[in-house]
Parts: C-alpha cells; sequence; structure tokens
C-alpha cells in the first residue's frame, strides 16, 4: 500500500475546507480505540475539532458496548473532539447531526443513497455500513466536552461471519472503491456546517434534515429494549432533545433517548 492510500494529516489538508475540524490531527497506524485517544487529549485541553484517525483498531466499540470490527487500512477510523455550548440534555443531537453528514457525505462522494436508523446507524441498501458513537464529559449544566467517533467501512471486501447479514461496505454496495480521504474531508465539511447550525440555535432544522434522510423516523413498528423492560409501538418523531417517540397501542408516547431497538417491522 502506498502512502497516497494512507489517512495522512498532509492529504487530508490539501483537500479539506473547514475552520476548525481537522485542522489538528492525530494519525496512528493500529490503536486500541479511536475515542479512547481523543478522551485523554481532550482530558488535557485538546482544541475543539481535534481529530484522532488510525488506519486499524483493536478494541474498536460502538453503542451499547458493541464491538466494532475495524480491518486495517480499509475504512475511517475517527474521533473529533467538540466542546459545544449547549446542555447536556440537548447532546444527543449531535448523534443526529453527525449523522446527517455521514448520509451526506456518502451521498456526494459515493452516489449511494443510505438511510439512518434511529439514532445514527447508516444503512445502505438494509446494511450497516456507517456507526457513530458519541461520548461526553458534563458538569450538571455544562458540557467539558464531547467526543464524536465514526466508524465508516468503505472498502472492506468481507466481514467475519456473524457480521455479514447485516453489516456491508460502500465497496461491496457500490461495486468499486472510494477515496477515504475524499469521503472523510466531505464528512468533516459537511459536519462542520451542521455542528454551527446546532450553536446558533437551529436545533429544530437539523432534526428535520434527519428526518427527511430516515424512513425510521415514524411509522416504523417496534421493540426496544430498554435494559429492564422492552416497549413496542410505531415511531412517531423525534423529540426536542433528539430522542425517539415511540406510540404504544394504548396512545401513549414514550421518548426513549437510549436503548436497542432490536426489530423492525
Amino acid at each position: 500500500m502506498s502512502a497516497q492510500d494512507l489517512l495522512l494529516p498532509y492529504l487530508i489538508h490539501s483537500q479539506l475546507n473547514t475552520r476548525r475540524f481537522g485542522k489538528n490531527i492525530f494519525h496512528h497506524s493500529r490503536v486500541t480505540s479511536t475515542n479512547d485517544l481523543a478522551h485523554d487529549l481532550a482530558k488535557n485541553g485538546a482544541e475543539e475539532g481535534t481529530l484522532v484517525l488510525a488506519e486499524e483498531q483493536t478494541k474498536g466499540r460502538g453503542r451499547l458496548a458493541r464491538s466494532w470490527f475495524s480491518e486495517k487500512n480499509s475504512g475511517i477510523y475517527a474521533s473529533l473532539i467538540l466542546r459545544p455550548k449547549m446542555k447536556p440534555c440537548y447532546a444527543a443531537v449531535l448523534n443526529l447531526a453527525a449523522a446527517v453528514a455521514a448520509s451526506e457525505a456518502v451521498e456526494q462522494v459515493c452516489g449511494l443513497a443510505s438511510d439512518i436508523k434511529w439514532p445514527n446507524d447508516l444503512l445502505v441498501n438494509g446494511r450497516k455500513c456507517c456507526g457513530i458513537l458519541t461520548e461526553m464529559s458534563t458538569e450538571p449544566e455544562e458540557i467539558r466536552y464531547i467526543i464524536a467517533g465514526i466508524g465508516i467501512n468503505v472498502n472492506q471486501h468481507q466481514f467475519p461471519q456473524h457480521l455479514r447479514q447485516q453489516a456491508s461496505s460502500l465497496l461491496l454496495e457500490g461495486k468499486q472503491r472510494y477515496s477515504r480521504i475524499e469521503l472523510l474531508c466531505r464528512l468533516l465539511e459537511s459536519f462542520e456546517q451542521i455542528y454551527q447550525e446546532l450553536q446558533s440555535g437551529s436545533r429544530a432544522e437539523v432534526m428535520k434534515r434527519w428526518v427527511c434522510r430516515s424512513s425510521y423516523a415514524s411509522g416504523k413498528s417496534v421493540s426496544v429494549d430498554l435494559g429492564g423492560r422492552k416497549i413496542h409501538g410505531v415511531t412517531a418523531g423525534l423529540s426536542e432533545t433528539g430522542g425517539l417517540h415511540v406510540r404504544m397501542d394504548d396512545g401513549r408516547v414514550e421518548e426513549v433517548l437510549s436503548g436497542d431497538v432490536v426489530a423492525w417491522r
């Protein structure tokens, strides 16, 4: 593999048009998790927009403590440090914003239509190609920082047997290889623009963009595992904090802020 195929900072900067996102990049060949490294940097004062990239992760993770398969030199394994001026109760909207940015970037670079499963799984032809994990450090009324971890399966040719039914890559779905650098740059540009909208108070507009890119936002029959109990109902849009509204058979609407949507019918 040549250097031109790696996510090297100087190659990214030659194509990136952002004000802050990705201006400061830490690139690694192999790490346990980019989110772990980003947490360490954030705790030590790294500026907003600092980006951690890896060619391979040995302990990549997704939502609900699931592992993330991180084949070497094939995907985008990135963690972005954010320091938003918003109340912690609205932080979930950043999940939605990151998903919209990823969807827009995949459409722009790959020409592939994607669907967003709440809150931030990106599906192409019904199979997951991108996952997002946000982790934060907060005070009661203030966010110290948020780590937005983004994993995109770009040029993987195959997956472990237990993942093949639900996971895929952009290469497998689009039948061609794609530039990881171009995709990453478009993602960062889109995310920065949406993030600025959130910072200016346009939370509702960002959520509208998410709804426009998700067939799961309303009218889908679901079962949601909330840990201690399960609920069943039909999706009925988003709450003002980015949660998923589920309408039960008796007409009650419950706001889901976390949990595992285990069935979509």
